[in-house]
């Protein structure tokens, strides 16, 4: 009797392990089975279409403003020649937007593209936007860097430049002026400055990549011809220029008409990357000059009307065909994307930004 009682104790005990060990193993299978769900739903919704709107603001990197003293020159009337130049070019508060990449200790020891947004006020939060609206371009940077459809290793430093505020003289806007034509001196000195001023602070203070392959332009409107001047006038420095409904001036279709004539030139512009868009008028599709959407003209901030320039963009057709008329010529490859129906603010730029 003893020992059937010592062999029902041993076999309860090795049901009991056999239990448990059944235990275990539907845990683990079922912790596998979540991980697995996990990881397909994850991948499931970064596989989502890439549409806007995208989200606004920093997105979980960083914003630093420059100081403007070690940007611009200080005036003094015993220094001329440095009141002069902030008169051409007032001093602002540049900014610039760090991946949350940036500051990742797998990312200590890397460096990073960039990109020089024109009108940078209006390119990531709405509430800096004067028309209470931005392009989201930050939001849109982060969502297409989750999808991995950046073909960089990380997103860009973004270096938001905003544009000059009222009038350079009665009448002559400073916007117009700083982002005006080739040949406009006012536009020289912004170009310079970015140039020989703005890119080697950031290449100094920063982890940024050295080489015009890693350094663009962004820009709308007449940002977007100041952009494209820019591998215009410092091909060795800007490698390339995105040109949001452009409004490309006499000087500068001149200045790409040139650069196509000359063999040397036109080889540098061939290594260049240019994209162009435009909205506007296209064959049966007009813009409507009342939209629908009562926001597309009416704002929550102190510049509380924003009619979309129903005309802007179909009057800046003709120039931009004359660009695209003489990079065809010559056999210098751009992206040109047309948005039928399109208008001419900062709500049609979000919509296309990506």
């Amino acid at each position: 009797g003893q020992r059937r009682r010592i062999i029902s104790s041993t076999e309860m005990s090795n049901q009991n392990a056999r239990y448990l060990m059944c235990i275990m193993m539907h845990l683990i299978l079922s912790l596998f089975c979540v991980l697995v769900w996990s990881a397909d739903a994850y991948a499931y919704t970064d596989s989502r279409p890439l549409l806007p709107p995208f989200p606004n603001g920093v997105c979980s990197g960083s914003v630093i403003t420059l100081p403007q003293d070690e940007l611009y020159s200080k005036s003094s009337p015993f220094n001329l020649l440095s009141s002069f130049e902030n008169v051409m070019l007032p001093p602002r508060d540049v900014k610039v937007w760090l991946p949350a990449e940036y500051h990742k200790p797998e990312f200590r020891t890397h460096q990073f593209p960039v990109l020089y947004c024109h009108d940078g006020q209006n390119a990531m939060q709405d509430s800096d936007s004067w028309t209470g609206s931005s392009w989201r371009l930050v939001g849109a940077l982060t969502r297409m860097y989750e999808r991995d459809m950046l073909r960089i290793e990380a997103p860009p430093l973004v270096v938001l430049v905003p544009c000059g505020e009222g009038d350079f003289a009665p009448g002559i806007s400073r916007r117009h002026s700083e982002y005006g034509d080739l040949p406009h001196p006012v536009s020289q000195a912004h170009g310079e400055w970015m140039a020989n001023k703005l890119h080697p602070y950031i290449m100094d203070r920063f982890r940024v990549k050295e080489g015009p392959e890693h350094c663009a332009a962004l820009g709308s409107s007449l940002g977007g011809q100041a952009s494209l001047q820019l591998i215009l006038r410092y091909p060795k420095i800007f490698g390339a220029a995105a040109c949001l409904s452009p409004c490309f001036q006499a000087g500068t279709i001149a200045a790409v008409v040139s650069k196509c004539m000359s063999p040397l030139e036109r080889d540098d512009l061939r290594s260049k990357t240019i994209y162009i868009d435009n909205g506007g008028d296209v064959d049966e599709t007009r813009v409507p000059v009342i939209d629908i959407d009562v926001m597309d003209h009416f704002t929550m901030n102190d510049r509380w009307w924003n009619p979309g320039y129903w005309w802007l963009d179909t009057s800046l057709q003709p120039m931009i065909d004359a660009v695209r008329f003489a990079l065809d010529q010559a056999g210098i490859s751009y992206r040109y994307e047309s948005f039928p129906g399109g208008r001419h603010n900062e709500r049609a730029w979000a919509q296309r930004i990506h």
